[in-house]
């Protein structure tokens, strides 16, 4: 199996936390979970919408390389800090940027905590990719 890893400029630096930004293999783009970072490694804010929009600004960052958008998203998980006082928030940036049909299939699951105390929100994709993208 080829792995290809996927790390473009103006996202944060990974290798500090041991992991890939994202990986092409046997056609499939897989991503490690995105949050509301930018390039710095800040958090946008500190409420679930500017992290959730900054998130997805990050797959977007993510899946230019790979000739794709998130109009080729074919699923989502969501991991969201305290669901039930934040998913509607949550979906309001989700319906915006999955405005028309067909939806990505997706899964939201309530934690408790993410890796520290700052994220309130944490994306996954899957998204199908030819294996020269």
């Amino acid at each position: 199996m080829t792995r290809r890893v996927i790390d473009p400029e103006g996202l944060a630096d990974t290798t500090q936390h041991h992991f890939s930004p994202a990986i092409v293999a046997n056609g499939t783009f897989y991503v490690s979970g995105q949050v509301g970072t930018d390039e710095h490694g800040k958090y946008v804010g500190d409420d679930v919408e500017s992290q959730t929009r900054q998130a997805f600004e990050n797959l977007e960052t993510l899946l230019q390389p790979v000739g794709k958008e998130l109009d080729d998203v074919v699923k989502v998980t969501s991991y969201i800090v305290d669901i039930q006082d934040h998913y509607e928030a949550f979906q309001s940036v989700y319906r915006a940027v999955f405005s028309t049909e067909p939806f990505p299939c997706h899964t939201a699951i309530g934690v408790e905590s993410l890796a520290s105390e700052t994220p309130l929100v944490e994306l996954e994709v899957a998204v199908p990719v030819d294996e020269e993208s």
